[in-house]
């Protein structure tokens, strides 16, 4: 059972904190009172988020002992730190942090005697056939073709044996989070961009669901506080086609819709020549490539009924308004980098 934390001065370390969910996910915890250590490779970056006054210790996952000094005295931690990009010169990068990284961790966490770690792992791995997703739907195997879902799913598996060793382990896996501060951004926020450059003319035809940002930044902090150790925890919102999302975007932005649905065979076809390029020019920022053909022939729906009824949780943001914020946000907005720099200990960023 878990052990709810209830003290607005619980000493607490995020992963990830300066990545899309773990600013909102750090704000909120700074007003809720928590008393805040971050893990940054960026520094600079963490302080202009959230001023000069906040701990930070300099460190990556895959660096054992930034992740000693990181954990020690803490009573929390959340995990928010994860790699998130599509194509193949991303594939090691991914391996690295969701996996290697996880494990590294979670091991600190284990020597530092943590009494509450949430690890944010992602809906997208969980599969049913025919209905809607729930908690329990994951996976006896690796999903296949798709090498960042792979990833998160043997970076959730090795959170579920740290917690059946003991360890106070809770997961949490969001859908799809929409809203402002995406400035990397993550696959899913260049949709928005792309919509507003004018790259976004047709959609396939993609079930997914959405969650504004803040409302899954507060859904985490439910999971932290009432969720059972290694108990799994879906938190999402909408269920809605990818059409129709980007025509609300695009109805909200002032801008044309995407004008067709393209068939599957041809998403297919397209992500296997966008494949063979990137492998044969490196290219790094792979927008069409076989995991994102993948992606596209996806139809995830979920239940979430589960996890509010056992969180006393649920979103209070309609999708338009989180739509909305997403638009704004993208607008007037430059991202702060459109590749994934070479790295030697893995470079964490928030999915």
């Amino acid at each position: 059972m878990a052990a709810a934390v209830n003290s607005s001065d619980e000493p607490t370390l995020v992963t990830g904190a300066t990545g899309f969910i773990g600013r909102h996910v750090v704000n909120t915890l700074l007003r809720r009172g928590r008393r805040l250590r971050l893990l940054c490779r960026n520094t600079n970056k963490a302080r202009r988020l959230f001023g000069p006054e906040i701990e930070i210790v300099e460190g990556d996952l895959l660096d054992a002992s930034s992740l000693a000094r990181a954990c020690r005295g803490m009573r929390s931690v959340f995990n928010l730190a994860g790699g998130y990009e599509f194509g193949p010169a991303h594939r090691k990068w991914m391996w690295q942090v969701n996996v290697e990284g996880t494990e590294q961790l979670l091991a600190a966490c284990w020597q530092a005697r943590v009494e509450r770690v949430l690890h944010c792992s992602t809906a997208g791995i969980l599969f049913a056939a025919g209905r809607l997703v729930r908690e329990s739907d994951f996976p006896a195997n690796p999903p296949r073709a798709c090498h960042y879902k792979q990833s998160k799913w043997h970076g959730e598996r090795g959170a579920l044996s740290w917690a059946a060793r003991g360890l106070p382990v809770v997961i949490a896996s969001p859908t799809v989070p929409i809203g402002a501060g995406d400035e990397r951004p993550t696959p899913s926020g260049r949709m928005f961009l792309d919509l507003l450059r004018g790259r976004f003319p047709a959609c396939s035809r993609t079930g997914l669901n959405v969650i504004a940002v803040e409302d899954l930044a507060e859904g985490l902090l439910a999971v932290e506080r009432a969720g059972e150790h290694g108990e799994r925890y879906v938190l999402g919102n909408d269920n809605i086609w990818l059409h129709e999302l980007m025509a609300l975007a695009a109805e909200l932005a002032g801008r044309p819709a995407p004008r067709a649905v393209v068939p599957l065979p041809l998403v297919a076809l397209g992500g296997l020549l966008g494949e063979a390029w990137g492998l044969l020019t490196r290219t790094r920022n792979n927008r069409l490539c076989w995991e994102t053909a993948y992606f596209a022939h996806q139809r995830q729906f979920f239940d979430v009924t589960r996890t509010q009824t056992a969180l006393n949780w649920q979103p209070r943001i309609p999708i338009r308004a989180a739509v909305g914020n997403a638009v704004a946000w993208f607008a007037g907005f430059t991202p702060e980098c459109q590749t994934v720099p070479e790295v030697s200990r893995g470079s964490p960023v928030s999915p």
